[in-house]
């Protein structure tokens, strides 16, 4: 078992202060901690002691891969394939889509053979892998995710009074492709069209206390004259409340707005923008990889398999799943042979195995390797369990002495 340091990502929309008062994380210059990433991504891996000395997990993993990720693992993914992060938004995310693995390693190839480097501001994929998450709220989370029915944004662009042709069109034949057609328009309308419908949105919305009009307004304090405030048109707008998760597949546009959560994803950083953000947006290469399909309301909620104290949450990806464990007693819970990564939500837990022992408290994290076939935890607490997706059951508990 390997306790993480992990890297924080102190993106310009994180909160200066979420992370210190949920986790008692240390911030004293109060500068916004948006992201900490756990896992062995190779632009922000996890460090772990060895021999002593602190070393990267992503090397770890390369230098013992069939013993820390396990043979089923390795022979399907060759890395770990998920990566966690504590999120704290202060204000909204970029608009964004993620695309499959096929577009994430032909735009990858693509660019490699166009000699963009890496870490190039106007560069589309940053790895070969794609990106689908979940996202896990510890305090209220508002976002948005997936497009309205499509009668709703029909509805919602009439309520707008804008006159154009492509809404026009949208309005009286509302289909994928004329959403398509709409959403496609919206991006890219030249400067003097784009101030003259934001300023009749925001007039419009000014007073409105529906859904639309306040997260309109939210996003506007931030982003005034950005073409995303368009989105909330276009978007669902969930409000979650802390335990409740979302799924957000490839090609689902999204973005979060405001809270802290957590998100297990894919080990990837491939995102295309749309919208309320400085860096690049290439609307060809996102509109490629958004699916214009309605998200129904019975899809925008992930609903977990409860098993007495475990919450576990299965998606149709098999690079993870999550299980959320409250621990009451002490209990031995089995890798079965696959990688594991913890998070303490809640309380002082203790973990042993054979050959070590280590306490873990809120905030802090571990890797266990996958040839650790069993551990025991002592303690009460909540950790959040990130495995490979191939295991489609909740994580295997037996409790000691009692029930956990």
């Amino acid at each position: 078992m390997y306790k993480l340091q992990n890297y924080v990502q102190r993106y310009a929309w994180g909160s200066p202060t979420a992370l210190t008062e949920r986790f008692g994380f240390a911030n004293p210059d109060r500068l916004p901690m948006a992201e900490v990433w756990m896992g062995a991504h190779p632009s922000a891996s996890s460090k772990v002691v060895i021999r002593g000395n602190w070393q990267s997990l992503a090397a770890e993993i390369a230098a013992h891969p069939l013993s820390m990720l396990g043979q089923t693992t390795y022979q399907t993914f060759q890395q770990l394939p998920f990566l966690v992060k504590l999120l704290a938004a202060d204000r909204p995310l970029s608009i964004q889509v993620h695309p499959t693995r096929y577009a994430a390693q032909q735009g990858f190839r693509r660019e490699n053979e166009a000699q963009i480097p890496p870490d190039a501001p106007t560069r589309n994929y940053r790895d070969a892998n794609h990106n689908p998450e979940v996202i896990y709220a510890l305090t209220p989370f508002k976002a948005l995710k997936g497009f309205k029915p499509f009668d709703e944004i029909a509805r919602a662009f009439q309520r707008l009074n804008w006159d154009h042709r492509a809404v026009e069109v949208f309005i009286d034949n509302p289909t994928s492709d004329s959403l398509q057609q709409l959403f496609t328009t919206c991006l890219r309308l030249a400067e003097d069209d784009k101030q003259r419908v934001l300023t009749h949105l925001l007039h419009s919305v000014a007073q409105q206390e529906q859904p639309i009009g306040q997260t309109v307004r939210m996003m506007a304090e931030v982003w005034p004259t950005d073409l995303g405030l368009l989105m909330p048109l276009f978007l669902n707008i969930i409000d979650l409340q802390p335990g409740e998760a979302l799924y957000l597949a490839a090609g689902t546009p999204h973005t979060y707005l405001q809270g802290v959560g957590m998100e297990v994803m894919a080990n990837s950083d491939n995102v295309l923008r749309a919208g309320l953000t400085t860096k690049h947006i290439d609307i060809e290469e996102l509109v490629a990889n958004v699916q214009f399909q309605e998200d129904k309301a019975e899809q925008r909620l992930l609903a977990p398999t409860i098993s007495v104290n475990q919450y576990h949450y299965q998606v149709p990806e098999t690079d993870f799943s999550l299980s959320i464990i409250t621990i009451t007693s002490p209990c031995s819970i089995l890798t079965q042979g696959l990688p594991q990564l913890i998070l303490c939500l809640e309380g002082v837990l203790n973990l042993s195995s054979a050959q070590q022992a280590l306490t873990l408290s809120l905030g802090e994290s571990l890797f266990i390797p996958a040839d650790q076939e069993a551990y025991t935890i002592k303690g009460e607490g909540q950790i959040a369990l990130t495995t490979v997706g191939s295991c489609q059951a909740p994580i295997t508990i037996t409790p000691i002495d009692g029930s956990c």
